[in-house]
């Protein structure tokens, strides 16, 4: 006789796990995934020299945000979102970093993922990106984002049932209306033109982040860790500092060719990093 699995439910899960149960339903998705490794031999004095000069310390994701952010601004075509059964594109970047809440005296038990937008990204150099993005995390670890602290509290009581259904109600309210709902605790445009999300800082090497359906976003960059690699280079073999990075992009609105054509353009960022980047 089989018995029953021995099954316990998870009392209070994290407000990211409520949200990502009410997220993916199945495995069909129009997710097209890919692979960068980055050279960082430039990048590495880039950011040697802004922290001693400048006294900001960079790290791989904020370069990362400013070279995809150049890339979809003189890529604009690949800039935008699906609403309905139409292409609509945007006329600025905004830069999305998912940020890890730790919490716990592990880091663990109550630890959860949230995120904080960077506007027209475009115009703004890696020292400034780099600015923004931090004050907006501390604010974020620090509880002090009010619209996004109300969203997270209504998820706490909100039944795990109707977790798909509010998501894609927001969603709709948010992209397909273009309605401001800021009074539900939804941020004006929460997810922005690409996701980026640094695994690196987990000490994972190399990982792939899902699409996700209500946010409208067709880019998501998951950044690994700068580790030294043997690679080849003019018929020699070399040991090279190498940054991965996992890259999912939605095939109804980007194609192979234009990653192709914007992936050369991404590594040519990090190859001169002082003429893209600042």
């Amino acid at each position: 006789m089989i018995k029953n699995l021995k099954l316990t439910p998870i009392k209070k899960p994290s407000t990211f796990r409520k949200m990502a149960m009410g997220t993916w339903k199945t495995a069909g998705d129009p997710s097209v995934y890919g692979s960068l490794d980055i050279d960082m031999t430039e990048a590495n004095e880039f950011i040697k020299k802004i922290e001693q000069e400048k006294g900001v310390k960079l790290t791989p994701g904020h370069l990362v945000g400013k070279a995809i952010s150049h890339c979809l601004n003189i890529r604009p075509e690949l800039n935008g979102m699906i609403r309905g059964s139409k292409l609509y594109l945007r006329d600025s970047v905004t830069l999305f970093y998912q940020v890890n809440i730790p919490g716990g005296d592990d880091g663990i038990e109550k630890a959860d993922l949230a995120g904080v937008n960077i506007t027209e990204a475009e115009k703004l150099s890696v020292i400034d990106l780099a600015k923004k993005l931090n004050d907006k995390a501390s604010d974020l670890r620090k509880g002090d984002n009010k619209v996004l602290r109300k969203n997270m509290n209504l998820f706490r009581y909100l039944p795990w049932a109707l977790t798909r259904a509010y998501l894609n109600l927001g969603s709709w309210l948010m992209y397909g209306l273009n309605l401001n709902v800021s009074f539900l605790g939804l941020p004006r445009d929460p997810f922005g033109s690409v996701m980026v999300t640094n695994i690196g800082s987990l000490g994972i090497d190399r990982a792939w982040a899902p699409l996700v359906p209500y946010s409208r976003v067709p880019l998501i960059l998951a950044v690994g860790e700068v580790k030294d690699q043997v690679v080849a280079e003019n018929g020699k073999v070399v040991i090279k500092p190498m940054l991965s990075i996992g890259v999912t992009f939605d095939h109804r609105f980007i194609d192979g060719i234009h990653g192709a054509h914007m992936a050369r353009e991404f590594k040519r960022c990090f190859k001169e990093p002082e003429s893209y980047l600042l």
